[in-house]
């Protein structure tokens, strides 16, 4: 377990998102949890390249699986993984009493940290929101990553609001998904020298979040392309936003196509693009279960002609 400083320091660098792989039958393939770790591992999703690794986020299923399935998701990771790679457990749920227990039992398997979304469900007030990270800090000693998604909680935490938990919650970093920009930048201003400020919409604004001041960024590309992600940190880390950029684009084939599908399939459609993408460069995935769509024949080729022009097949 790292304690709160040493996660801050930690989240500087690429913060890849996992994917959870499943059996045929929609059951969690723990076996294939560990060969992906060790998939991303290989090509260069380690310490020595500034990565951490979520496990159990929104990427990940987190709202399709049990608390049971979350918890030894948690633990196999560790286990795989623990003394490579920062693992950072997600605990989201809108029950806070679930939160509690999985932030305890994600520490006491020896994660680094967690990730968790604020509160969901009904959209809370600026308080409770500060209620709720101030409460959940109680029960663990290790660092927080602070999600920010309004897609799923309704709500862009103020700035105003993570002042407040910078000194009064075990908040050291925030993975910023507002839809707003001068938003994120006016987050990595403010709040920069204090906490970590994470580009949480990853690829697709980068390097121009490396720009605004953000010190890290989320790579969910990273379950099929994590050679790319490691090649464009190491520019961004340089400051070579240039040469950053062109690494980038390497990836416009899949960016595009999933902004493209998502428009029509939302979220759900990506995660399940990534998980076929995952398998088809050689570390299987499995399926998705509910609300992830089945890959029918139409995207199949779309997913295999994109891993084509990227250059992974």
């Amino acid at each position: 377990m790292m304690n709160p400083q040493d996660l801050k320091k930690a989240l500087e660098g690429i913060c890849a998102i996992a994917v959870t792989p499943m059996n045929a039958d929609r059951t969690v393939n723990y076996d294939g949890v560990r060969k992906h770790i060790r998939f991303l591992i290989s090509k260069g999703i380690n310490r020595d390249n500034c990565c951490t690794l979520v496990v159990g986020g929104s990427t990940g299923e987190c709202g399709a699986l049990t608390i049971e399935e979350r918890k030894k998701l948690i633990e196999t990771a560790v286990e795989e993984a623990g003394e490579e790679l920062p693992i950072i457990a997600g605990c989201n749920h809108s029950n806070i009493e679930d939160v509690k227990d999985l932030l305890v039992h994600a520490q006491n398997a020896g994660a680094a940290g967690a990730m968790v979304l604020s509160p969901y469900y009904y959209v809370p007030t600026d308080q409770a929101v500060v209620r709720f990270y101030q409460e959940i800090s109680k029960c663990v000693d290790f660092g927080i990553l602070l999600y920010n998604n309004l897609e799923v909680t309704h709500k862009d935490v103020p700035v105003e609001v993570m002042e407040q938990l910078v000194t009064t919650s075990n908040v050291v970093g925030i993975k910023e998904c507002t839809p707003n920009f001068a938003k994120m930048e006016k987050v990595a201003r403010k709040l920069g020298d204090k906490i970590t400020v994470v580009n949480g919409h990853g690829e697709f604004l980068e390097p121009f979040a490396a720009v605004a001041g953000t010190k890290g960024f989320i790579s969910s590309t990273s379950n099929f392309a994590p050679e790319i992600a490691v090649e464009m940190w190491k520019a961004r880390s340089s400051g070579d936003y240039v040469k950053a950029k062109k690494i980038r684009d390497r990836l416009s084939p899949y960016l595009d196509l999933a902004a493209a599908e998502s428009a029509t399939g939302g979220e759900p459609v990506v995660l399940a693009i990534l998980k076929r993408a995952a398998t088809l460069v050689g570390s299987d995935c499995g399926p998705g279960r509910i609300p992830l769509p089945e890959i029918d024949p139409e995207l199949d080729e779309k997913i295999k002609k994109m891993l084509k022009e990227v250059g992974l097949v």
